[in-house]
């Protein structure tokens, strides 16, 4: 089996003003979502696992550090998802070693499952492209690994610019893993309550 240990950053840092509430800390499973994701991160072997805050940051914090994960606050949260992710990319590269790859994350995807994440890792490790992503709604999004020379774009990301347009610049760098789970994340009330019914 192919070496699969990457590095990982969980994007967790909007106000979730079309959902109405912190949707960080809605419960699946008796756990906030928030921790869920920056758990099976960890369970499928990554490491360090970095997540990022903005909006009530101290409030969220306790839910990572407890797994032992790491905190890297945004203080342009509100300049949306690519200022955050920027901001991930650089507390990662500034670590020691860092890290050849990343998976990324969000923390909306209430069907997120560890077997997906390894089934990412595990496609990425065996090589072919610079990037693996998952595939649902026919279009490759996120989660999502990174190889190295893709850094680059990731760490100029700004306003709402995220991970999804990198995917999209070239798709001759891209494979994909399919997982239709990954239609179904939390935007607004009505979507909590189709997971209230499952």
């Amino acid at each position: 089996m192919p070496e699969t240990r990457c590095a990982a950053v969980v994007l967790a840092a909007g106000a979730s003003t079309r959902l109405g509430k912190t949707k960080q800390l809605i419960r699946v499973g008796g756990e906030t979502l928030l921790r869920r994701t920056a758990r099976l991160a960890l369970k499928a072997g990554c490491a360090p696992v970095t997540a990022v805050l903005g909006y009530e940051a101290e409030r969220l914090r306790p839910e990572v550090e407890a797994l032992g994960a790491a905190v890297a606050v945004n203080p342009q949260w509100r300049e949306g998802m690519g200022a955050s992710l920027r901001c991930g990319m650089e507390a990662l590269c500034a670590r020691e070693p860092r890290p050849d790859r990343v998976l990324l994350l969000v923390c909306d995807q209430p069907r997120l499952t560890v077997e997906h994440v390894r089934a990412l890792l595990e496609r990425h490790a065996g090589g072919g492209a610079a990037i693996t992503a998952s595939l649902y709604g026919g279009r490759p999004g996120v989660p999502a690994v990174f190889a190295e020379e893709v850094f680059p774009e990731l760490l100029t990301s700004a306003g709402d610019r995220g991970a999804r347009e990198v995917i999209r610049k070239d798709a001759r760098r891209v494979q994909a893993v399919a997982w239709p789970d990954g239609e179904v994340d939390l935007d607004r009330p009505e979507d909590l309550g189709r997971l209230a019914q499952e």
